[in-house]
């Protein structure tokens, strides 16, 4: 037994002694396109892109889409190089040969991945409906999809490199596809409901929408769900299927903010001051700057039980929610000036008593 452990030894030992220099030059060239590598893909992506002359947005997409992918390429080749001189038997090279096979296919996989968003940011700019923040949530949602998409195949490619029978697996799946897709059917479901906020775009990113479940300024869209932070200053995470079936309005998308109250003066009031409220309060609204002319209603709309009711509507020309609430403000101030001026008053809930006074 000894004398065989020393035999095997010896024949190990004759075997490195043989193939030293062999092994040698191996590490050598590993070690070489290691150092390299970082050159060789400058060399590689500056030839690519010759091919893109004079379209600067392809050509910076593909730069880079190649960078870190054929760094990590030229490393892999240099081993592979490595081991193919050391002279490796069959067995053990055969494995090392399908590894650099497998791991090419991984690399096209990933530059195809790093191009998807340049590529969907064509397919959204074809719209020129969208406008920039549309353009940024539907980029990165699609890309995302054909990414999932690219791997899904470069997976099945590295399946069949493995030697499995590709339609037995797809068999395989076929029998529990049933199971996956009941599994999976909420989440496709919000998938394809975050396609559909992206192609409907019934609201972008920053802006302020209300549904039956929630009211809020749109912070992020996602594949699955959208985050909507409330105005109580809180973070909700609502799923895309759910969003999209409700009714949404997006208040973001107003040209302009209407206003429609009513104020009460009092039945002592003769016709005389009422119309000159009126014709006062009109066109006070209409020469104000921040009101739109068109649009302006103010008439004695009705006899309440303790008031003469006069409905005044108008738009202000802003959205913007803190503006308009300053703007009410001054119109506000004015009415109360107006009606003062006019020597009448604002009515307050009342009901009168009438006692009847009768002599036994």
């Amino acid at each position: 037994m000894v004398e065989d452990f020393i035999v095997s030894c010896k024949n190990a030992y004759e075997t490195v002694a043989n193939n030293l220099m062999q092994i040698l030059a191996g590490i050598l060239i590993f070690l070489v396109f290691l150092l390299i590598s970082k050159r060789l893909e400058k060399i590689a992506v500056a030839i690519i892109s010759r091919f893109f002359k004079g379209k600067e947005s392809v050509k910076q997409a593909v730069v880079d889409a190649l960078s870190g992918p054929s760094k990590a390429y030229f490393r892999m080749l240099g081993a592979y190089f490595g081991f193919s001189i050391v002279g490796l038997p069959d067995k053990v090279f055969s494995p090392i040969h399908t590894l650099f096979r497998i791991g090419t296919i991984l690399i096209i996989a990933w530059i195809f991945a790093d191009f998807m968003p340049f590529v969907t940011s064509l397919i959204i700019k074809s719209n020129q409906r969208t406008n920039k923040k549309s353009n940024t949530v539907a980029v990165t949602f699609l890309a995302n999809i054909l990414k999932v998409i690219v791997f899904t195949i470069a997976g099945v490619i590295v399946i069949s490199e493995l030697g499995y029978n590709i339609n037995g697996l797809i068999a395989g799946v076929g029998l529990g596809g049933l199971t996956f897709s009941l599994a999976a059917k909420e989440t496709a479901t919000n998938i394809f409901g975050g396609f559909a906020i992206i192609t409907d775009k019934p609201f972008d990113v920053g802006d302020r929408i209300t549904t039956p479940s929630v009211d809020g300024v749109v912070e992020d869209i996602t594949m699955r769900s959208t985050r909507i932070r409330t105005v109580a200053d809180t973070v909700i995470i609502v799923p895309n299927s759910t969003l999209i079936a409700d009714p949404i309005t997006n208040w973001s998308r107003m040209k302009k903010r209407r206003v429609d109250f009513k104020i009460r003066l009092t039945y002592d009031t003769s016709v005389k001051t009422l119309r000159t409220v009126l014709d006062k309060i009109e066109k006070m609204l209409k020469e104000h700057t921040d009101v739109h002319k068109n649009g302006v209603v103010v008439c004695f709309e009705k006899f309440s039980e303790s008031s003469l009711d006069i409905h005044i509507m108008y738009f202000i020309k802003t959205t913007d929610y803190s503006k308009s609430i300053a703007i009410r403000e001054d119109i506000n101030m004015n009415i109360k000036k107006i009606v003062d001026a006019e020597k009448t008053a604002f009515a307050l809930p009342s009901s009168s008593v009438y006692i009847n006074n009768v002599n036994n």
